[in-house]
């Protein structure tokens, strides 16, 4: 049931800020790397450099890169009330919890939270003070999942219910490289199921000069999918749409989110060109492409 949250900067012995991208460039020239402790306040837990790796892809998946990042090392602990301790900070987002119907204690001491209320509220389409409550909640575990490697401390302690039917954590959350499985619940459902997806800002476009009236949209990175079939790729894009331009430009590019709500699937589009290395083979791209349209902006949380 352990978790090591991946921790954004880490302080060295003389009280430098280190950040992943920049203990990466170190490693690449073979520099010495320094001793590294947990820059939370009141911490100074003893934190490891983990670099950037390729870890193999499956039959359905290619390679995936494992960005570069910096955990707790094994056997240390963060300090009670340290951000990065994720039992102490799952214990505090759901202590916060008001709602006693949103909220329950089960027989064997683990807890349900109960998503139909927010299903409703974000189908009903209006920002309203429940409606916000929920989103926080939900909103804070999802951000906590985005930080830790798996579901395995979430999943121990707290269960999803829909309804009758009880939700496993990896059909509610989708991080990069499991957008197609996104894409195929989203396509499964009959009724819209309240889905997080966890991704990194790609690039952010506006309405063109002139083309009247329109939402901004902001783009993530795509995940990439071997086809099924010879000389076929799939990419899967996720984007949200808002008529606020300046809100959706405070997530500048680079910068890592979750998003939370009723997605819709659009239309796949498919464009064929010869293939780059052999002009007699024809190489067809098929885009897969989910979007949100949020009725709040507590959808849409940077990953801290």
């Amino acid at each position: 049931m352990s978790c090591r949250i991946n921790m954004r900067t880490a302080v060295g012995s003389h009280g430098t800020v280190h950040t992943p991208a920049l203990l990466q460039k170190r490693h690449d020239a073979r520099q010495t790397l320094p001793a590294l402790f947990c820059d939370s306040p009141g911490c100074l837990a003893p934190a490891c450099f983990i670099a950037e790796q390729a870890v193999a892809g499956t039959d359905r998946h290619g390679p995936v890169t494992v960005p570069a990042h910096i955990v707790l090392e094994q056997g240390a602990a963060h300090a009670p009330g340290c951000r990065y301790d994720p039992r102490g900070r799952l214990h505090g987002i759901l202590a916060a919890v008001a709602d006693p119907g949103f909220l329950q204690t089960l027989d064997d001491g683990r807890q349900e939270l109960r998503l139909l209320g927010l299903q409703q509220a974000l189908k009903r389409g209006n920002a309203t003070s429940p409606l916000d409550d929920y989103l926080r909640t939900v909103g804070a575990l999802a951000v906590l999942r985005a930080l830790c490697a798996d579901d395995t401390l979430l999943a121990a302690q707290l269960t999803l219910r829909l309804g009758k039917k009880k939700v496993a954590w990896d059909g509610f959350f989708y991080p990069q490289d499991r957008y197609d499985e996104a894409c195929e619940r989203v396509a499964s459902m009959s009724s819209g199921f309240p889905l997080a997806l966890a991704g990194t800002v790609r690039s952010h476009r506006s309405p063109q000069a002139g083309s009247g009236y329109g939402p901004t949209y902001l783009n993530c990175t795509a995940q990439y999918r071997h086809g099924d079939v010879a000389n076929r790729h799939e990419y899967f894009e996720v984007s949200i749409g808002h008529d606020d331009a300046a809100w959706l430009q405070r997530f500048p590019v680079g910068s890592e989110i979750v998003m939370l709500g009723l997605w819709r699937l659009g239309s796949s589009q498919t464009a064929t060109r010869p293939h780059p290395q052999d002009p007699r083979r024809m190489l067809s791209t098929v885009t897969h492409k989910l979007s949100l349209r949020p009725v709040s902006k507590a959808q849409l949380i940077a990953v801290d």
